[in-house]
């Protein structure tokens, strides 16, 4: 049972991952500022990390 509730967090902490991870790639790819586009690439570093499963 625990192992089943623990799969469950992981699956919802790596979907929560993904949507912010989305959500940064579309306002890094949307902006026209550069120093937006580098406070965005430096906001990815971990969700990205995240998706790797690097932490």
């Amino acid at each position: 049972m625990l192992v089943l509730i623990n799969g469950f967090i992981t699956l919802c902490t790596y979907a929560i991952a993904l949507f912010f991870l989305v959500c940064i790639v579309r306002s890094f790819f949307k902006t026209k500022n550069v120093q937006d586009a580098l406070v965005y690439s430096i906001m990815l570093i971990p969700f990205v990390l995240r998706m790797l499963r690097l932490k």
